[in-house]
């Protein structure tokens, strides 16, 4: 019984590769849980007591330190070639520095261009159009390196691609997910604390683009949490109980055979 049943999980182990989860094929690397804390303490830091870098007594020194070390955590990230989730393969060939500063470069590139497009978007949906321009492309800077960077490095360069896993409804992979929900939560989160901007509650925090930024960094946080959970998590969890039953019900069937061994002599 012993050698059939180690023979099943042989020809079963051949097809594993077809037929392992998610986080199996996409595991958990340092650059998420590293990328995870980053967001997480980029989002603490907006609650900063010190009045020569306070987004309330000057947010755009502020927003240009908090843009300059996401940008540079996002430039290590790219220039190691650690960002994104991919499935273990065998032996690559070591990337050249050019390729390596070529990822970095088109990361900025895009970046910028994404930022410039928000600036648009900020101005159209009410955004200060004669003043604070300054405010207003730092904030779009903030929200771009929050919600489109992850997908510029872990989506491929094709419109095919950011239709896949930002707009369809068809089943995503770990990283398109990881790209949807970081997008999505980001934008969502800045775009309904925009509402607390027109309120007359004279409240320091109501300064422009005091709200959209705090959303966006708190939406990018919570994004982060639920493609954790989503990804991560709960295909764990049920991968884990998975095993669990099949581990019981091998060793019932094992206890019950020879009982019935015993019955037939």
């Amino acid at each position: 019984m012993k050698s059939s049943s180690h023979t099943d999980a042989a020809s079963e182990g051949g097809n594993s590769s077809s037929r392992l989860p998610d986080h199996k094929l996409y595991p958990i690397d340092a650059n998420g849980i590293e990328l995870m804390l980053g967001g997480m303490a980029s989002a603490m830091a907006l609650v900063s007591p010190r009045k020569n870098l306070n987004i309330y007594d000057n947010p755009v020194k502020y927003l240009t330190v908090t843009a300059t070390v996401l940008f540079g955590y996002y430039a290590i990230l790219a220039f190691a070639g650690i960002y994104c989730f991919k499935a273990p393969t065998s032996r690559r060939k070591p990337t050249s520095t050019g390729a390596r500063i070529t990822a970095v470069i088109y990361m900025g590139t895009a970046t910028l261009a994404a930022s410039l497009a928000i600036s648009i978007g900020l101005v159209l949906f009410g955004a200060p159009f004669a003043s604070q321009h300054a405010e207003t492309f730092m904030a779009a800077l903030n929200m771009a390196l929050l919600g489109v960077t992850p997908a510029i490095l872990t989506l491929k360069p094709s419109a095919e691609a950011w239709r896949k896993a930002l707009i369809s409804g068809e089943p995503k992979s770990v990283p398109e997910l990881w790209a949807a929900g970081l997008f999505w939560s980001t934008f969502v989160a800045s775009w309904a604390s925009a509402y607390f901007v027109p309120l007359d509650w004279d409240r320091p925090w109501q300064k422009w683009p005091i709200p959209i930024v705090g959303g966006a960094f708190l939406g990018n946080l919570a994004g982060l949490l639920y493609v954790l959970l989503r990804c991560f998590i709960l295909p764990l969890a049920r991968a884990d109980y998975a095993e669990t039953e099949r581990t019981k019900r091998d060793m019932v069937r094992e206890l019950s055979e020879p009982s019935a061994a015993k019955k037939e002599m």
